[in-house]
């Protein structure tokens, strides 16, 4: 233990003496009070505090900007959930209205839910999620509370293909509502619009009229809304009007459709085969 005394006191006396001198004069600065120590003291203690301040300043944005973050990501979840609830609520309020339209028909009507489309501007399909196994047969009618969709055009056990008004082989008898003017209603792909053909310039037909579906149509009963008469148009040297039509449905926001379980009218279309016996 003397050694280690000694060993110490020997080696490490600079140190030991550097420190008691310090102390010692720690102890002299702290019980002395002059302006001088005063005006040092008080330099130390700002030039801490502003240190402090700034590296409190800096946690604190460091904090905030964490919080920030949080709070985009609880936003974004916010409006997810709430553009989620709106798109329910809409959805709600379309399928109320379409079972509102199935039990005012006259005819039993199949609600489907379209599964594929096939856009190209000239041969538009729909393909829908209902088939034979369902009572669905071809020529039947596809319609919505808003008014006529199309018809089906091939049927499988489980799914069916439609053939929409927005196709260029569609065609379908139609007449006004007021003047009761009838035509043909067919869609014009070079022009993307629905026209009404065969209608006589001496025919009666005002723009806005509502058009429904003739008694003649092939496939689907009488009255049945198609569309508005947007434009007529009457050029001399012609026999018959260009009329423009805004369709009743609306083809790009179409999610649901009835399928109207109308039995064809086996006379009726004996009689019309017959037709060419007398042209």
């Amino acid at each position: 233990m003397k050694r280690l005394l000694e060993f110490l006191i020997l080696d490490f006396r600079e140190f030991l003496l550097l420190t008691f001198f310090c102390l010692v004069s720690l102890a002299l600065i702290a019980n002395k009070e002059t302006p001088a120590l005063r005006s040092v003291r008080s330099a130390g203690l700002e030039t801490f505090s502003a240190i402090e301040a700034r590296f409190a300043a800096i946690q604190k944005y460091f904090g905030l900007v964490g919080e920030n973050n949080m709070l985009r990501e609880r936003n974004a979840e916010l409006a997810v959930e709430v553009g989620i609830a709106r798109n329910a609520v809409l959805e709600n309020e379309h399928l109320k209205r379409l079972l509102a339209y199935r039990n005012e028909s006259r005819y039993p009507l199949k609600l489907a839910q379209i599964i594929d489309r096939t856009f190209n501007a000239e041969r538009n399909l729909l393909m829908i999620n209902v088939g034979s196994d369902d009572s669905i047969a071809v020529n039947m009618p596809v319609l919505t509370d808003k008014g006529l969709v199309g018809r089906v055009i091939l049927v499988s056990p489980n799914y069916a293909l439609v053939q929409p008004i927005i196709n260029r082989d569609f065609k379908v008898g139609v007449v006004t509502e007021k003047t009761r003017t009838a035509g043909v209603l067919s869609w014009k792909p070079s022009e993307n619009l629905a026209t009404v053909e065969h209608v006589l310039l001496s025919s009666e037909i005002q723009a806005g009229e509502q058009l429904l579906t003739a008694e003649f149509s092939s496939f689907v009963g009488a009255n049945v809304p198609v569309g508005v008469v947007k434009h007529v148009d009457r050029k001399a040297g012609q026999l018959f009007y260009k009329i423009d039509v805004a369709l009743a449905v609306e083809f790009d926001k179409l999610d649901y459709v009835f399928i109207q379980l109308r039995p064809p009218n086996k006379e009726k279309d004996a009689m019309k085969k017959r037709f060419k016996e007398f042209q």
